[in-house]
């Protein structure tokens, strides 16, 4: 009777490796984690905000440790002065993702051209980031997409033109200037998120209804933002709804933690643009 425990025993670890094995082959992640990168970003206070310009100087740490994990080249230097550089840090969002990151405000600098004009204030800050890095799905479905224009007015409403060169699905996320991002598409009003093979398609298409209005945020004269797509072989089950429920934006990390998940199994494409209010 012992020696019959003995080989159930025997068996049931057997049976349990093989399906942790099993579990990890079938991983939906097969990119790999970078952990505690450390990348530090400024911007000087020119023509914005002391809060427009604290993003800015995150955003330029976030894009500085994407950079080291994912071996992208961001080209502006660690100051940043305008709206265009900083649209150029959203791009990197796409090449790692930042699952997790811890800030620190470094003291108040100052940036100084030269001794013939006055010391800006420069804010500065130093992150701490744990960075997926995906490995893209062997299947590719040839995303291709583009805004309608670079720079709104505040008001004025975006369009995004898709192809792919198979049948595909996508789902439109808004990475807001508050730091957020909001899934946009496809939601509880519409959910044919097919894009057909080789045809261009319109989004938001002329009978939605839905309307992207771009507006700049609360007391802000100019913003940086940008719209994610995402897109999938249609053959793929991805039920996007499901990883993204909530109706309310997300907070920057908690939301790439979440796209960690699929990120091995979609393309991506970021379109930055700026927002400028007033007439």
């Amino acid at each position: 009777m012992k020696r019959i425990y003995h080989i159930i025993i025997i068996a049931l670890v057997f049976f349990l490796a093989q399906g942790s094995s099993l579990a990890q082959s079938t991983s939906i992640r097969s990119g790999e984690t970078v952990k505690g990168i450390q990348a530090e970003g400024a911007c000087a206070i020119v023509g914005m905000s002391a809060e427009q310009s604290q993003l800015t100087a995150l955003q330029r740490a976030r894009a500085a440790a994407i950079e080291q994990a994912a071996g992208v080249s961001v080209s502006s230097g660690t100051l940043v002065t305008n709206y265009v550089v900083a649209v150029d840090f959203i791009k990197t969002y796409a090449r790692g993702f930042i699952i997790k990151e811890k800030v620190t405000w470094l003291p108040l600098g100052q940036y100084q051209k030269d001794a013939s004009v006055a010391p800006i204030p420069e804010y500065r800050v130093r992150i701490t980031a744990d960075i997926y890095v995906p490995q893209k799905t062997k299947g590719s479905v040839g995303l291709k997409a583009k805004l309608n224009n670079m720079v709104f007015r505040s008001g004025e409403k975006a369009t995004f033109f898709l192809r792919a060169a198979k049948s595909a699905r996508f789902a439109a996320f808004n990475i807001m200037a508050d730091d957020r991002v909001a899934m946009i598409f496809p939601n509880i009003h519409e959910s044919d998120n097919l894009i057909p093979q080789g045809r261009e398609m319109t989004f938001p298409a002329k009978d939605a209804k839905i309307e992207l209005e771009v507006q700049t945020l609360p007391g802000h004269q100019r913003d940086a933002e940008a719209y994610l797509i995402i897109a999938w072989d249609s053959s793929v089950d991805i039920r996007i709804m499901e990883l993204f429920p909530e109706t309310e934006p997300l907070g920057f990390s908690e939301f790439f933690g979440k796209l960690a998940e699929i990120a091995d199994r979609i393309e991506d494409t970021i379109l930055p643009y700026e927002v400028v209010g007033g007439k």
